[in-house]
């Protein structure tokens, strides 16, 4: 059974995601049914790869402000993306995200 935990996410240092510009501190990852939830950094200019959430994704713009598709979402905002929606996120300004995800993430690369 899942535990309840405290931590602070201004202690935890940045990890370098593999797209230039993108960083990340993951908060929580079960690897059982791979949820999760991280707080990811996006430089300006930066744009993450499209990808799918198989069980759909939750994302507050904590700071700046993030573009999916033709959508504009300043600090405040919350998202949800709907399960197997395919998106590719990015940042003209920059921008810090909550996001929490249910369930596994598909990247298109890995895909067949």
């Amino acid at each position: 059974m899942a535990q309840s935990y405290h931590l602070d996410a201004d202690d935890m240092a940045w990890s370098c995601h593999k797209q230039q510009g993108v960083s990340y501190k993951t908060l929580r990852f079960e690897s059982n049914d791979k949820s999760g939830a991280m707080m990811v950094h996006m430089c300006p200019g930066s744009q993450y790869p499209e990808y799918e959430a198989t069980c759909g994704q939750d994302v507050l713009v904590v700071d700046g402000e993030l573009l999916v598709g033709e959508l504009a979402l300043p600090r405040g905002s919350y998202l949800h993306v709907a399960p197997d929606e395919p998106h590719s996120p990015h940042s003209k300004t920059g921008c810090v995200l909550f996001v929490s995800f249910p369930g596994a993430v598909k990247h298109k690369e890995s895909q067949s």
